[in-house]
Parts: C-alpha cells; structure tokens; sequence
C-alpha cells in the first residue's frame, strides 16, 4: 500500500514540473520578443529612429532633430506632430473650412451647418422665434443665421447650442442641487413652491441681507462677487458707510457659520429713478471687498433683453424670496404692515406668476409702466412681505436660474385685490452693465434725491 501511495505522488509531481518548467532552447522560444529599433549597445550613437524616439515613445524637439538631422524636415514634422497643426487633417465636415488658432481651431461652416465641426444641419427657418432657436441660454438672430451665446462663466459645446460650466461657481447654478437632481424632481420642487415654503439653506444662494447700522433693512441679489441690486427706495438718502450686505444669510435669528458680512462701497440708484410713482426702483451695489462664492453664495445670471421679454416671460411661475417684514422694507413707516402676514427668521421663497400690467392696472387702478411687472395672486394671501423689498424675482430657464424683477414699492405687505410690483430687470440691463463697467464713473441722479447718494470708501 505504501509503495503505491509513493508512485502516485512521483506520478503527479511529474506531471505538474512538465506543464511549469520547460527545457532552456524552448523556454528561449516562448520568451523571445522583437527588439525595438536600434536597440543594443550603441542605440544612443545611431542616428535617430522616428518609430522608437516619436512613435514608440513621445519625443521632443531635440530627439526629432536626431531623426530627420535636417532643420526644414524637422520643422515640417513638428508642425504636423501631436497635432501641432490641428488644420492639416481638417476635422470641419460638410466642407466646412478649418481655421488654426493660437492652441486649437475653428470651424466655418457653410450655409446650412453648424456645430464645433459643422456637423448638425441648420434649421433656421424661424431663428430665434421657435424654442428659443434651441440655445439653451441667448439667441441673436441679427445676423443671416442665428447664434447661440451663453452667460458669463459659461462657454458654448460642440454643438453650439449647449452652454457648458466654465467656472466652479457658475451664476444661476445651485451647488446643492445642480448634482444628482433629476428634470422630474425639478418640475416637483416648482409645484411645490406655489404654496410657499421655507427655502432650505444654500438653495437661495443669490439672495441677500442689506443692514442699515446694523438693523436689516431690505433684501437683494449677487450679481457679481463684487455687486449687489437692490430696491432704489432702500438705498436712497443713505451713507453706503452705514451699510452692510450679508451674504450665506439664512436665519436671521442664529449664526450658521455661512454668512459673510461686507460694507457697501457706494450706492448707485438709478438716474431716473421716481419715488412718486415708483418708476426706476432699482440701484446697484458696489461693495468694499468681493463676495466668497461658495455652496450659499453664488450669482444670479443676468439675461439679455429679448431673451427676457420672450423666453423668461413665458415660463409659468417665477420665485421670489425673502424674510418678510423680518426687515423694514427700507420704509420709515411701517404703518402700512399688515400684521396677520407670515413673520420668519427663515427665509422663504414662493413661485409666483406674472400677470399682464394691463390687467393690473385695471384691476388695481395704478398705470403700471413697461418698467415694472406685476405678479402674483389677486387674493393677495400667498404673498410675502414688506421685508421682501429690494429682493430677487427669478426665473427658472433651461437649468439655469435668471434674474427676472426686484420687489418694488415698499408700501407693506400686499392686500386682497391687489398684486406685487417688480422692477422690470430687462428694461435696466444695459444701466446695471454700464455702471459695472465704469464703477468709478459720477453717476448724478436728477430726480430722487436731494444730494449724492454714491459714496467711494
């Protein structure tokens, strides 16, 4: 028995040696491999070998230099190398024509294409009348095809449509929810603000606290790190010195840890702007030092003009923000302040429609003028408050949030049979891009006040 159990063990071990280990001239078969070019010993004194220096392996100047030993060859080949010269295989379809830059290249494509390669065949028989000439942010249709452009901070995809994050913190963009948030859970959370809510924190992150020697005063939006909008009935007879916008505001009764306090540097309302009627009720911001933009801080996108009156006033509900008359509306006065309205340190935000200003005007008896939007609800029930003056009307657009209105008037809370008024931002576009060009420039106002209200610290 032992005997056989010993042969069985030889047996097997055999086996298993024959399948590991073979004989050396077969084992020198199997592990041969080609030899690269000009290897051996003297591989560095040769002339240079394009497959092993720039094929095998990326070259420099010098190592192609050592291939060609010609400096026109070398040229040529470097122009071509690693797509020095993006052109030469032209990536333009539909005999678009390629045009080198300085690091890349651009496509001109003929009548009837578009795209980064001329790839999509133009449909333009609309422009800018149908969905927006499918832009996802501006079309211009001022020229024989239209274009498609994109708020700062974003910059234009391949297919010339899309507009693609340039930035960490992009302007309309809310960093709590861009990630992971679905079309459907989108469309819910809009329904879900028509009876208004409190805005969780970080999901506002353009609105603004203003203080006026430390009391709150009015609310407002980022812009720009470095600007602010606001209501002009706020701002107007007031030292910018005196002023402070917080930012990552949130609970007006607790610190959090994301609010940032910044002085206002100077105070520009709008030249022509008429606390009588309240036409022009808007002013812009400077402040002394620019906003940290992070998850509850971040810009509201500011529209172009046509994109406002035609795309943005189409969308069914917009959404306002603010504390209500947690802050003073910027009013002396508060007698007008009804105290049946919803008071919280949390902000609040609620979707509103907008209502044509003739039927405002009709049913209110006030002549709203093309300067001002009228919104919300006739019973008046939904609405916030007085503190909301100088905050933000925005609206939601192809994944992106748009600057729309600010709240006008400051005349407390809204009563059954009337409607909220908002500055019309697009009639005030050109103005707020203007003043931020040229924040050093004198902007004297001839209407409201009785001296200089802008004030550089």
């Amino acid at each position: 028995m032992l005997v056989k159990t010993f042969y069985a063990v030889w047996v097997i071990s055999t086996i298993v040696s024959a399948a590991v280990f073979l004989e050396r001239d077969d084992a020198h078969v199997v592990l041969v491999r080609s030899k690269r070019a000009n290897s051996g010993y003297f591989e560095e004194m040769k002339q240079g070998n394009l497959e092993r220096e720039c094929i095998e392996e990326i070259c420099n100047y010098e190592e192609a230099r050592e291939v060609f030993e010609d400096d026109t060859k070398t040229e040529t080949f470097w122009l071509t190398y690693r797509r020095r010269d993006p052109c030469l295989d032209n990536p333009c379809k539909n005999n678009g024509t390629c045009v080198k830059m300085e690091n890349s290249y651009k496509c001109q494509c003929p009548e009837g294409f578009e795209g980064k390669y001329c790839q999509t065949v133009f449909e333009d028989t609309l422009k800018c009348l149908y969905l927006n000439g499918g832009c996802e942010h501006f079309c211009n249709s001022s020229g024989p095809q239209r274009k498609c452009s994109c708020a700062p901070g974003y910059a234009l995809g391949e297919d010339e449509r899309k507009c693609i994050a340039q930035v960490q913190y992009p302007c309309g963009k809310i960093p709590s929810l861009d990630a992971g948030m679905n079309q459907t859970q989108r469309v819910s959370l809009q329904v879900k603000l028509v009876g208004g809510n409190n805005c969780p924190r970080g999901q506002c992150p353009w609105q603004v606290l203003l203080k006026h020697n430390g009391r709150s005063l009015c609310g407002g939006v980022i812009v720009h790190p470095e600007w602010v909008i606001t209501a002009a009935h706020c701002v107007v007879n007031r030292d910018a010195k005196d002023l402070i916008v917080v930012a990552g505001e949130h609970n007006l009764d607790i610190p959090e840890g994301t609010e940032q306090g910044i002085y206002v540097a100077s105070v520009i309302p709008y030249n022509q702007y008429e606390p009588s009627t309240g036409d022009g009720d808007i002013a812009l911001l400077r402040l002394r030092m620019p906003i940290a933009l992070g998850p509850n801080a971040v810009p509201i996108c500011l529209p172009q003009q046509h994109f406002a009156k035609s795309e943005m006033a189409a969308v069914r509900f917009h959404i306002i923000s603010g504390w209500g008359k947690r802050t003073s509306g910027g009013n002396d006065n508060q007698t007008g302040a009804s105290h049946t309205h919803y008071s919280s340190p949390i902000l609040r935000r609620l979707a509103v429609p907008l209502i044509p200003n003739s039927e405002c005007s009709l049913k209110s008896g006030f002549n709203f003028t093309q300067n001002m939007l009228c919104a919300g609800y006739f019973l008046g029930n939904h609405e916030a408050c007085r503190g909301d003056d100088g905050s933000p009307l925005v609206t939601y657009y192809s994944n992106t949030y748009f600057l729309m209105g600010v709240v006008a008037w400051g005349r407390g809370c809204p009563k059954e049979g009337s409607y909220s008024v908002y500055t019309n931002m697009a009639s005030f576009l050109d103005w707020a891009e203007e003043v931020m060009k040229t924040p050093n420039k004198k902007y004297f106002q001839t209407k409201c006040c009785s001296f200089e209200v802008f004030v550089s610290v």
